[in-house]
């Protein structure tokens, strides 16, 4: 499963096409939230609600079901124990800090694209390739110029 992950785009549907147009055969887009955009502007990409996404119906999070198990998508890293367990995450997606993240903690992956907009790292333009497999997560990060 190849997923393109995005957060923190504030308002820049221009480099959502982009990334679209150059990763035309993706399996899912994500958006981890703070798009500041309607949800059909931001087609192909399926969102969250994040913090400044006040006027848009988007979910407080998603669960995505993948060959390695269950992602759970949130645009806060603050995630409750309660939710992991209930819908047994083994992948945790979130934006909202502007920093890339890829670290295992307690058998779960926690993933951070980092922010295509205001990057609060060196990274500014940033986004994600995971390739999932039943045993394994790739990511890749990659910065969109």
């Amino acid at each position: 499963m190849k997923i393109l992950l995005v957060s923190d785009s504030h308002n820049d549907y221009a480099s959502l096409d982009r990334l679209a147009a150059l990763y035309p055969n993706m399996d899912l887009y994500l958006h981890a939230g703070d798009s500041e955009q309607d949800e059909w502007s931001i087609k192909p990409f399926i969102s969250v609600r994040g913090n400044c996404d006040h006027y848009y119906d988007f979910p407080e999070y998603l669960i995505i079901p993948s060959p390695y198990g269950n992602i759970l998508v949130q645009h806060t890293p603050y995630i409750s124990k309660e939710l992991l367990n209930k819908h047994n995450a083994r992948i945790v997606i979130h934006g909202h800090t502007h920093i890339r993240r890829n670290e295992m903690k307690h058998d779960i992956l926690y993933v951070n694209p980092g922010a295509l907009n205001y990057a609060r790292d060196k990274f500014d333009g940033s986004y994600a390739i995971l390739d999932i497999e039943s045993n394994s997560v790739d990511i890749k990060f990659y910065t969109l110029i």
